[in-house]
Formats: C-alpha cells, sequence, structure tokens
C-alpha cells in the first residue's frame, strides 16, 4: 500500500488506566483502489487492524469520517478525550479533501 496521508490519535487516562491509540492510513494499492488501514487498541500494544479499499475515493472518505466521528464521543465512552499525535501527508497530497474539516475541528476544542 502506498501511504499518502497518515493521522493518528491517542486517548490518555491515568485514573482509569486507559491509554488508547487510534490511527488512519490512506493510500493506494497495486491496482490504484483507495484504500484506508484503521489501527486502533492500546498504546504500545500490538492492537487490531481493519483495511477498507474501494476505487472510489468518496466511500473511503465517508469510512473515515464516521470512524473520527465515533473517536469524538470518547469522553462519554472512556472518560478522556482522543488528540491529535500524529500527522504525515506525501507531498502534494491534499489532505483536507480527507479530513473532514468540521470533525476535526472538534479534536481541538477545549473540553
Amino acid at each position: 500500500m502506498d501511504n499518502l496521508l497518515t493521522v493518528a490519535f491517542e486517548a490518555h487516562n491515568a485514573e482509569k488506566n486507559h491509554h488508547r491509540r487510534y490511527q488512519v492510513t490512506v493510500g493506494r494499492d497495486l491496482l490504484n483502489a483507495w484504500t484506508v488501514a484503521i489501527q486502533y487498541g492500546r498504546t504500545g500494544q500490538g492492537g487490531r487492524e481493519l483495511r477498507f479499499a474501494s476505487p472510489k475515493p468518496e466511500e473511503m472518505r465517508a469510512v473515515i469520517r464516521d470512524r473520527l466521528r465515533r473517536r469524538l464521543s470518547a469522553p462519554k465512552r472512556i472518560g478522556c478525550p482522543y488528540r491529535l499525535a500524529t500527522f504525515s501527508a506525501a507531498p502534494g497530497f491534499d489532505a483536507a479533501s480527507w479530513l473532514p474539516g468540521d470533525v476535526m475541528a472538534r479534536f481541538f476544542r477545549a473540553t
């Protein structure tokens, strides 16, 4: 998979011993289809990975939007919010068209 965009979030709550990481990677495969890999789990552990692929970029954008919106409910579910930990994009790749601005902005709001 050709990695074009990687964005990772972490949530830490020492009281409840919650230390979670959630990473989204966008790329292209050998058949030039769009791919999205989601890796999640406890920080520092192996975790799990889900992979999605489609020739239609709008389908992959919908997957990303839905997954990131779910992370916004973390304070209710696990007691702490996710915060941006890593962001990298390939030169010339339009990350703004893949990461919904309204959802991303909510990760930076004070809670």
